[in-house]
């Protein structure tokens, strides 16, 4: 899938959820990739936000539950 196909996807996702939880998540990972270490590998970030977006849509299709933010997050800084 292409950069252009994978945002729309994202942005799909994103404005079909009600849960804020979601929504501040999202914001939340962005806000943090402010934080990263400017050594990290930009292609593990990218990595680690596609796990994200797909465990999100497990989610939204209640094959998995989400964990809570800071677990979230905690993971995708490792």
């Amino acid at each position: 899938m292409n950069l252009q196909a994978e945002k729309l996807e994202v942005v799909r996702m994103i404005l079909d959820t009600d849960d804020k939880n979601i929504i501040r998540d999202v914001k939340s990972l962005f806000n943090r990739r402010k934080e990263i270490k400017k050594d990290t590998n930009l292609e593990e970030f990218y990595e680690g936000f596609r796990d994200g977006v797909r465990e999100v849509k497990s989610s939204l299709d209640g094959k998995v539950k989400l964990k809570d933010a800071k677990t979230w997050l905690d993971e995708l800084q490792d």
